[in-house]
């Protein structure tokens, strides 16, 4: 019989041993428990691996493991233990880890359709967080989770980096460059910026597709399902519709959109200067979707107030290899920072780089200050991933409120910007 939450938290703190030891009692080398940042992981699957690989050692211990998964969560277990990485905790429920009085980190690595529910009661309860991408799997979720970030206050990051510094954009170039040229205005405007199949940018619409019509198979003694779908409808089990291949599915994610949309429009956001501003419509070439299972898209176009549009070519577009990356009435930036007009290079190179971003994350939640690709931006960002998958999802051209509240009327689209969560789950 599993022991109530207060009883496991007791536990586990003595369990974790808390008690601080003077440096010199330890000998050179140690680092006391009251130096070490402790981490938490919520979600046990492969992407957790790199979260926890790189806090095995050093200033680091990872105090607890957590999955609906039983041998998921063992392996995990056992990779740290191994690893020397300490000996953690294993829990099934989240609320049971992120309670932990020592957690200083909670690695939120679940699918997305968790990611809201799990970040925001970590943050409530003061804790650092990690959060996989994308930051939700919905619109309306993302704005509940932002609330609660900015009103705990809370170091927040989600695991996308392709916009911090020195970072090299899928080859086009490093991102601070790449703003540069854009906030110099040699371009001209309005933009257009073109994510196709080139270079690192792949959308995986292949792989990333659901199947429609899956007869439902008998759960799995070591897999709680239920908590599976969580705050997302209960739908049968079937083996394709979790763990690795779940992010073919509408209620657990949105395909290739949802792997890849936020770490190729993350960047792209930062590059326009948009972290504070949504596009007013997007629209799609995809066939029907089911309602189930996610299906293939060909494009996706975003357009802002001003007519800067990003559009998104996937596999199955037609292919242009001459196609620059950006484009403006002015010039065309090419991969490897490429110019039909190099001159405009040379004069965008004659403004300061921007503004360096705080890019240590584990220095963040040590010193309790904001890291430097927050909650907002991850939003924003986010949201051109829902918009995205809405508009492939209902087939049509959406028109979205300037606030992100909604869409101009769309009653069914308004439905699935803030679909109601199974059960008792909440932001």
């Amino acid at each position: 019989m599993r022991s109530p939450r207060r009883a496991f938290i007791r536990k586990a703190a003595l369990a974790a041993g808390l008690t601080i030891v003077p440096r010199h009692v330890l000998g050179r080398g140690f680092i006391p428990p009251s130096e070490t940042l402790n981490h938490v992981i919520v979600g046990c699957g492969g992407i957790s691996k790199m979260h926890s690989a790189p806090r095995m050692t050093g200033a680091h211990r990872i105090i607890a493991v957590c999955d609906v998964d039983a041998k998921r969560a063992q392996a995990k277990h056992d990779e740290v233990s191994k690893a020397g990485g300490g000996t953690p905790i294993i829990a099934k429920d989240f609320r049971d880890v992120i309670a932990l009085p020592d957690a200083d980190v909670v690695h939120v690595c679940t699918p997305p359709h968790w990611h809201g529910v799990i970040a925001a009661a970590a943050a409530r309860r003061g804790k650092s967080v990690w959060c996989e991408k994308p930051l939700t799997r919905t619109i309306g979720e993302g704005l509940a989770l932002r609330r609660v970030v900015e009103q705990t206050g809370v170091p927040f990051r989600v695991n996308t980096w392709f916009r911090l510094n020195r970072t090299n954009y899928y080859g086009v170039g490093p991102a601070r460059e790449i703003r540069r040229v854009v906030a110099s205005g040699v371009l001209g405007g309005p933009l257009t910026v073109r994510l196709a199949p080139v270079g690192g940018i792949q959308w995986k619409v292949n792989l990333w597709t659901g199947k429609p019509d899956l007869k439902p198979e008998p759960v799995p003694d070591h897999l709680d399902w239920d908590m599976y779908c969580g705050p997302s409808p209960l739908i049968p089990y079937h083996p394709h519709r979790a763990h690795g291949s779940f992010r073919g599915y509408w209620n657990f994610d949105q395909g290739g959109l949802g792997d890849m949309g936020q770490h190729f429009l993350d960047p792209v956001q930062y590059f326009l200067g948009k972290d504070r501003e949504h596009p007013v419509t997007v629209e799609c070439d995809a066939p029907p979707q089911d309602p189930v299972a996610c299906g293939v898209w060909k494009t996706v176009t975003l357009t802002y107030k001003d007519g800067t549009r990003i559009i998104l070519e996937s596999e199955l577009a037609e292919r242009r290899p001459d196609s620059p990356f950006l484009e403006g009435p002015q010039g065309k930036l090419f991969a490897g920072m490429r110019s039909d007009r190099p001159e405009l290079l040379r004069k965008a190179a004659e403004h300061p780089l921007p503004e360096y971003q705080e890019d240590d994350f584990d220095l963040c939640a040590r010193e309790k200050r904001p890291f430097g690709y927050g909650v907002s931006e991850a939003f924003f960002s986010s949201t051109l991933v829902n918009l995205a998958a809405l508009s492939v999802r209902l087939g049509r051209k959406l028109t979205f409120k300037p606030d992100g509240s909604g869409f101009v009327g769309d009653a069914q689209a308004d439905r699935l910007h803030s679909p109601a969560f199974r059960g008792a789950w909440t932001i």
